[in-house]
């Protein structure tokens, strides 16, 4: 964490500008994913639970494609976000 400090006052302004911009994006970007993701995964989940308990075991043979679904569907935006932050270190080098 120190050297992250370090490298980031060693930054002009405008580059900590970039920085705090996309640190800010992404932040947003994660906090809205992730609380969408984990109230709609909750009740999912609930709904699997009460479908299991009352014998109807339908649901569980889509899991592995549901999951193959979510990863595609997030991958696009994991992609640019490894893509920005290595444009960030090849910058700082």
């Amino acid at each position: 964490m120190e050297l992250l400090i370090n490298s980031l006052n060693a930054l002009t302004l405008s580059e900590k500008r970039q920085i705090s911009q996309l640190l800010n994006e992404a932040i947003a970007d994660a906090e809205g994913e992730n609380g969408r993701e984990n109230e709609t995964t909750k009740r999912e989940i609930q709904l699997m639970g009460d479908e299991y308990a009352n014998g109807n075991y339908s649901q569980f043979s889509n899991i592995q494609e549901q999951l193959k679904q979510g990863a595609i569907k997030r991958a696009e935006r994991d992609l640019g976000l490894v893509e920005e932050w290595f444009n960030l270190e090849e910058e700082a080098c």
